[in-house]
């Protein structure tokens, strides 16, 4: 039997097919049957310009991932033939000394000089087929799914995870609080969602585009969301729209642009915490956003946070694994609709329409049937 791997060429180039026998699992290593990947906006950036962490090309894309154990090795335990599995996109260093990734480390892999991403220096899932090696199988990001679980939602742990390392770093921040969603992708879509299930008071949506944020809206929205277009009126607005309470609690700012950082620290008042959540980068690397803050006025006397998360750890996992699979995002199958589904010959055409501003989720099949 043979395992397909497709290779982007170069950026804004071609995805070419080759084949490979299909590898055995050795001794505590799995074989994984890809069942689907969605794209993330980083996917969409790697094709459109590249980005400096891919060293070679060609390269193998794609990181959101749900997929079937076919086979396990020798010592293999937490795992059968049949699990469907969803994984995480940064991952250990292989370095099983290492104070962050090893065996006995932190588990703050984005903290690790040697830190990995799939689909960026470790293979992505632009393959039917993959091998973990042991180090990944211990000590990565892989949750198994009840027996059933619908794959499409599996392969939304990781960004799930992303939005929920934010959410939760400070502890009691959305629950009966105010919270500010800059921008309607779908990292804030995630977060609204995740916001319902966490029980905030009111959830108060920015963006910039009427169209994207009235399907956000109608979607997702009940009686506690509101949705405000980003023009020269938002902070007043917002501001507004939190009364009774003076400011947001919680600003999660998911729009990668500068103008996204310099609304979000117009939105912080009393107790505000800013999840910097978003980052700006490109072909180029990350751009330099200056911003002066008052340590003594506004940190100590205003009690202000000013965080930033990229990417996830086995903390944001769990925490997504739990709302998953005890059904707490109801709504999480209308992040994609019947023209963001793809099959798995059609690469190229998924990440153009991730690329279009009304685009929320789009999800790659690579079972035999779209």
């Amino acid at each position: 039997m043979k395992q397909s791997i497709y290779h982007l060429d170069r950026p804004q180039g071609e995805f070419i097919e080759t084949t490979a026998p299909l590898p055995t699992p050795g001794k505590g290593e799995i074989l994984l049957r890809t069942r689907r990947v969605s794209v993330c906006q980083s996917d969409v950036v790697i094709y459109q310009v590249g980005l400096p962490r891919i060293k070679s090309w060609p390269a193998i894309l794609f990181h959101e991932v749900s997929a079937t154990v076919e086979a396990v090795g020798e010592g293999v335990e937490r795992f059968a033939p049949g699990d469907l599995v969803g994984l995480g996109c940064d991952i250990p260093c292989g370095n099983r000394d290492c104070m962050y990734c090893g065996d006995h480390g932190t588990g703050d892999w984005t903290c690790c000089p040697n830190t990995q991403a799939t689909g960026h220096e470790f293979p992505g899932f632009a393959r039917s087929h993959a091998l973990l090696p042991d180090w990944f199988v211990d000590l990565g990001p892989m949750m198994k799914f009840p027996a059933g679980f619908d794959p499409d939602a599996a392969c939304q742990l990781e960004p799930l995870a992303c939005t929920l390392e934010g959410m939760t770093r400070v502890n009691h921040c959305i629950e009966n609080r105010v919270v500010v969603l800059i921008g309607a992708g779908s990292q804030s879509t995630y977060a609204l969602q995740c916001a319902q299930a966490m029980g905030a008071r009111k959830i108060i949506m920015v963006n910039r585009g009427r169209e994207r944020l009235e399907r956000v809206l109608a979607d997702f929205g009940d009686e506690r969301v509101e949705g405000i277009l980003w023009d020269e009126n938002v902070v007043r607005n917002v501001f507004k729209a939190c009364l009774p309470f003076n400011e947001p609690h919680f600003v999660m700012m998911n729009a990668p642009c500068r103008e996204g950082y310099e609304l979000s620290v117009k939105l912080i008042g009393y107790g505000t915490v800013l999840d910097a959540h978003a980052g700006v980068k490109g072909a180029e690397g990350k751009p330099r956003i200056p911003h002066e803050v008052d340590l003594n006025n506004d940190i100590h006397y205003k009690l202000q946070c000013l965080q930033a998360t990229h990417g996830s750890s086995m903390h944001g996992i769990r925490l997504a694994h739990e709302l998953l699979s005890t059904g707490k995002l109801p709504n999480l199958p209308k992040m994609t609709r019947a023209d963001e589904r793809f099959s798995h010959t059609q690469l190229l055409s998924a990440l153009q329409r991730a690329a279009d501003r009304d685009s929320l989720k789009v999800i790659i099949t690579f079972d035999e049937t779209p």
